[in-house]
């Protein structure tokens, strides 16, 4: 039982850090710009890259936010708990 536990556990932190690994290694934010221009005569490269750029755009705007929640609940946490 506790071979399981661990087992699932180690999964999922290898899976998360693969995940952040990727995130980390295909953009930053100086390279990315919004909204997403695609030019006037689009082949099917544009589109695709359209669509990369558009969802690293959510992306990063979902880490953002958690980002930002969680910096918001340090200082909420630390203050209940003092009292």
């Amino acid at each position: 039982m506790m071979r399981r536990g661990f087992s699932r556990g180690a999964t999922a932190l290898a899976i998360a850090l693969g995940a952040f690994a990727f995130a980390a290694g295909t953009a930053s934010a100086d390279e990315l710009t919004a909204p997403v221009v695609v030019p006037s005569h689009p082949t099917g490269a544009d589109y695709v890259n359209a669509w990369n750029e558009s969802g690293a755009l959510a992306g990063a705007g979902a880490a953002g936010l958690a980002s930002s929640a969680w910096a918001g609940a340090i200082p909420s946490i630390v203050q209940g708990a003092l009292g």
